[in-house]
Formats: structure tokens, sequence, C-alpha cells
């Protein structure tokens, strides 16, 4: 009795260990092939980022400028940035059309190597959260993002600067995933102060939260995104406005197939496709089938983690799909990512369940612990 009371004492001790040291624990529990292709994955964006980029984009210009006009003092809404002509969006001269939270990446890769850096390390946030939230699961999804060649070069050569709001929110969802509900609201607030994508995840979350009958999370984003975007507006309303909202509505629509800056441009929007067969759809009509369509996914809210997941990821690819002019396949990391942490809910990971918070029911204890 004494041998088994002590194996148990230590077994407990060996979990509380392993608790105190997450990270141990998800090495252990990942096979070695998955380590070996995560390892290739980071390895692979240190060698794109010791080359020139293979493409070379206006995003480019943009992510090199707006840090040093920060860093300087200047708002960067409303600067002229010098952009290459044949490079350069039309009526974009003095835009920078991304949120502040981009900064958070962006400054501190302006420091090192470049704001590629900033974005390589996005990725490598994205990827520590699917790990997180999955433990051996969660290495198979990393592996899988880290691996595909699109997703490198979103960081390294094609930037894709919501990358910084896809790594806030993949945090947010690890942390979710753990039932740490109000953290999880602090880093959906910063993705919604970073990118304008991360805006359609807004009615799901609310949706969710509501049938979870607490809306602690969705006040703490509420609180963290203000936070950020409260100063860059006050420096500069008017510019940061026309830059961060309006100028989004200013963009010309081009047909599913057309000529490009890198050769043929694909535009697979609804808008695209209706262009090409020499039709159309003005933005508020475009706005109404994407409203009804958001409508469709609150409707079929639960307050599951696998419903904001799959919602989430509807609501964004969905609505980019109806509202954009010119459709980039950039925006289809962050619905992918969402899909991959759906995915890796699906194998297993991550509580698939209701999480509402019960309270016990006066005049009934609770279970002894």
């Amino acid at each position: 009795m004494f041998a088994f009371k002590l194996g148990r004492v230590g077994a407990a001790e060996s979990t509380a260990m392993t608790e105190r040291t997450p990270l141990a624990g998800w090495l252990r529990n990942a096979p070695a092939i998955l380590l070996l292709a995560v390892a290739a994955g980071v390895a692979v964006r240190g060698v794109l980022l010791s080359l020139p980029p293979l493409f070379i984009t206006d995003v480019y210009f943009y992510n090199a400028q707006a840090p040093a006009y920060l860093l300087g003092g200047v708002d960067p809404y409303g600067a002229s940035y010098s952009v290459p002509l044949q490079l350069a969006t039309s009526g974009a001269g003095t835009v920078f059309a991304y949120l502040p939270g981009v900064f958070a990446f962006l400054v501190p890769g302006s420091l090192g190597a470049g704001a590629r850096l900033g974005l390589v390390a996005c990725d490598l946030v994205v990827a520590g959260a699917l790990v997180a939230a999955g433990r051996s699961r969660g290495w198979l999804m990393a592996a899988v993002f880290l691996l595909l060649p699109p997703i490198a070069l979103f960081s390294t050569s094609f930037l894709n600067d919501s990358l910084p709001a896809v790594a806030f929110l993949s945090v947010a969802v690890a942390l979710e995933a753990k039932g740490r509900h109000v953290p999880a609201g602090v880093l959906l607030g910063l993705a919604l102060a970073s990118s304008q994508e991360a805006w359609f995840v807004v009615p799901v979350y609310l949706a969710y939260s509501a049938r979870r009958h607490s809306f602690r999370g969705a006040a703490a984003a509420l609180v963290s995104a203000v936070a950020v975007v409260a100063p860059f507006a006050a420096w500069n309303f008017s510019a940061f406005v026309e830059d961060t909202l309006l100028f989004q509505f200013q963009r010309g629509a081009v047909p599913l197939l057309s000529a490009g800056p890198f050769g043929l441009n694909v535009n697979p929007s609804l808008q695209g496709i209706l262009l090409s067969a020499g039709a159309g759809l003005p933005v508020l009509a475009r706005g109404g089938v994407t409203a009804a369509l958001l409508a469709f996914v609150v409707w079929r809210a639960r307050p599951t983690l696998g419903y904001l997941l799959w919602g989430s990821s509807l609501a964004v690819a969905g609505s980019l799909f109806l509202l954009a002019g010119d459709f980039f396949w950039s925006y289809l990391e962050l619905p992918f990512v969402l899909g991959l942490f759906w995915a890796g809910l699906s194998l297993g990971f991550g509580p698939e369940r209701s999480t509402t918070l019960k309270e016990p029911e006066a005049g009934v204890a609770s279970p002894a612990k």
C-alpha cells in the first residue's frame, strides 16, 4: 500500500513538473518526423530572409518606410510614400492602409533584418499557438502551416501585412482552448487593431459569447483594440480614417483575369467574376449579400470552440470574396489558419464542448475536489 501511494505521489509530481514546463511535454509528445518538418519550415524562412525577396510588391516599400516615420515621430498615416511607379497603387501615394497593431511586429523587425523579419516572427507565433493548442496534433498543424510554400512567401517575399493579426488571433484561439477567455479577448482586440480582415470575426465572436452567457472576453477585446487604435486616430483623425477605412472602398475592381505587375492577375472575387461576364454589383448590394452570410453564421451559433473556428473562417473568407473588388490571395491566410485550428480540434485537441461557465445552483453542494 505504501509503495502504491508513493507511486501515485511520484506520478503526481511528474505531472506537475510537466505542467510547469509545457515545452518539455510538447517536445516529448511530438513525433520526430514532425519536429524535423517544423525545423525545416523555420530553416526555409531563414534562407529566404538571407536572400533578396523573390517578389517585390508595394507592401515592401510601405513596410520599410512606415516604421521609420513612426520611430522619427512622424504620423505614418497621411505621410508620403515612395513606391516604384510600376508597383504603385493608384491614389495610394499618401496612404498607409494597415491598422496600427502591425507596428508591434514591423517596428522590431525594421530594427533588425528589415520588416520581413517581423512577418517571419508572426509565422513562428502562429506555429507556436498551434502547438500550444494541440500538443502532438498541434505539431502536425504547425508543420503543415510552416511547410506550405505560399505561407512562406507571404512572410518573406509576397508580403502579407495581415500576418500580425493572424498571429494575435492564433494566440487568442490557443488561450480560448484553455478556457482563458479574458486573455483571449485581449489578444482578439490586438488582432482587430491590426487588420480589417479580423473585423469579420466580431459578429461570430459576439454570437459565441452570447451563447456562453459571458461577454467578459468581448469587453477585454474592446478595451485592448481601443487602447491601440485611439492614439493613432487622435494623432490625425481624418488621415487615419481615410487610410484605413475609406481608401478600401476606393479601390477599383478588376475582372477575373487581367494583366498584373507579375504577369497574369487572377481575381476570384464575386465582382471579378461578374465583371468578366459583363455584369457587376455596386458595393451596397455586395454588402447586403455579405450581411446575409454573416447572419447565417450567427444563426448557427453554438457555445463551442469548434463553432467559433469554422464560423470565423467562413465569415472572413466569404465576406472578402463577396466584398473585394480585387481579391488578393493573401486574404486566404487568416481563414486557412483558423481552419487548421478547427482541423486540429476535429482530430482531438482542445475541448469540443460548451464553454459556458455554470455556477452551482442555490442549495446544491458542489462536488468535493
